[in-house]
C-alpha cells in the first residue's frame, strides 16, 4: 500500500500551543479516518514521489459486505490493485502476472489511515494548520508532527464537507517534502456501480502468485516466532508474523511487520546465499529506506517509509534467541 517545505512559523510553534490545538486536530483526523472507509467515492489523483509523477484512478465502495477499492495506475507501468476487505489482488499486464496478498501488500496511504489518531499522541503532535482549497473543495489543514527523529511527519488537507483526505504531504525530519498525494477531481456519491470495481483484464491467462502468509504446521510457526527485535523506537510494536512465498524465491521467507499505527516497517529474513544474496547496508528511494544485514547464515532486509536510522536500528537488533 508511495511536497512543500515546512513554514518557518512551524519551527517557532510551541509545544504548549500544539497541545492546546490537539483536540480540534484530532476531531478532523478521526472524521477523515471514518470517511475514507465508510463513504462511496471515486476520483483521479496525482502522486509525486522520488522525482516521479504518477496519475491514478481510485474507486471506493462500502456496503454490507465491507470495503472494495480499485486503484488504477494511469501512467508508468500498467497496474491495477483491487482490495476486497483484507484481500489485495494486483494485476500487472506488462508481466502478465497477478499477485494475491493480504492487506499489508497494499501500502497505499488511503488504505493505511485509521479512525483512532488519538492513540498516537505519545509519538506525534497534532495541529490545525489553516485552510486550503483542493479539487474545488474547501479543506482544513492538519499537521502531524513526530516527537522524535525515527518517523516522518504528515500534512493533510481534509475536506470540510465529506471529511475525505484531499491532499497529503509526507514530511522528512528536516521538514522537506518527500511525497505528495492529491486528488485533482473527486466525486462523493450514494452508490458505486459494480462495473467501476472490475479490473480491465480478467487475468485468466496470467501467472498467479499467492503471496498470502501461510503457516503450514506448528514447526513453521515456532521457527517464525523465534525471531526477536531487541530495540525499536518508542511506540513501534510487532503487528504481524508469518511465512511468505515471494516471487523469484524457491523457499518461503520469514516476515514480520512493525508499526506505530501510522508508519509501517516490513522485515524479511531468509537463508543467505552467495549466488542470490540481497542488499547489505543502506539504500533509499524517495521516502522508502532499506537496510540489509547478515545474521549468521541469514539475510535480513528491513524496508519502510521511515528515516534510514529507523530501519538500520531494527535490522541490527534482530536475533533468533
Amino acid at each position: 500500500m508511495r511536497l512543500v517545505v515546512f513554514l518557518t512559523s512551524l519551527v517557532l510553534f510551541s509545544y504548549a500551543g500544539a497541545e492546546q490545538n490537539a483536540a480540534p486536530a484530532l476531531s478532523f483526523l478521526n472524521k477523515m479516518g471514518s470517511a475514507i472507509k465508510d463513504l462511496n467515492y471515486h476520483g483521479t489523483l496525482v502522486y509525486l514521489h522520488g522525482g516521479q509523477v504518477e496519475s491514478l484512478k481510485l474507486v471506493h465502495k462500502q456496503d454490507k459486505s465491507g470495503e472494495i477499492q480499485r486503484l488504477v495506475h494511469l501512467s508508468g507501468e500498467a497496474r491495477e490493485v483491487i482490495r476486497n476487505n483484507e484481500i489485495v489482488t494486483c494485476y500487472m499486464p506488462d508481466t502478465r502476472s497477478v499477485v494475491v496478498g493480504e492487506r499489508r501488500f497494499n501500502n497505499h496511504l488511503l488504505s493505511r489511515l485509521t479512525r483512532n489518531f488519538g492513540d498516537f499522541e505519545g509519538q506525534y503532535e497534532f495541529v490545525v494548520d489553516g485552510k486550503g482549497r483542493i479539487a474545488e473543495r474547501e479543506s482544513t489543514v492538519v499537521l502531524i508532527r513526530p516527537k522524535d527523529g525515527f518517523r516522518y511527519g504528515y500534512r493533510f488537507w481534509i475536506d470540510d464537507d465529506s471529511g475525505l483526505l484531499l491532499k497529503s504531504d509526507l514530511l522528512a525530519t528536516d521538514g522537506s517534502v518527500l511525497e505528495q498525494l492529491m486528488f485533482v477531481e473527486l466525486a462523493v456519491v450514494d452508490r458505486i456501480p459494480d462495473a467501476m470495481l472490475q479490473p480491465a483484464v480478467n487475468g485468466e491467462s496470467y501467472t498467479w502468485h499467492n503471496g498470502r502468509g501461510k503457516r503450514a504446521d506448528q514447526q513453521i510457526e515456532q521457527e517464525t516466532n523465534s525471531w526477536r527485535i531487541a530495540r525499536m523506537p518508542d511506540g513501534f510494536i510487532v503487528t504481524d508474523r508469518s511465512k511468505q512465498k515471494i516471487p523469484n524465491r524457491n523457499q518461503p521467507v520469514d516476515y514480520m511487520m512493525v508499526s506505530d499505527g501510522l508508519a509501517s516497517i516490513s522485515i524479511y529474513i531468509e537463508q543467505y546465499s552467495e549466488q542470490d544474496h540481497g542488499l547489505l547496508g543502506a539504500s533509499s528511494m524517495g521516502a522508502v529506506n532499506v537496510f540489509g544485514s547478515l545474521l549468521a547464515n541469514y539475510h535480513v532486509t528491513v524496508v519502510g517509509e521511515v528515516p534510514q536510522q529507523t530501519v538500520q536500528m531494527i535490522a541490527e537488533s534482530i536475533s533468533n534467541q
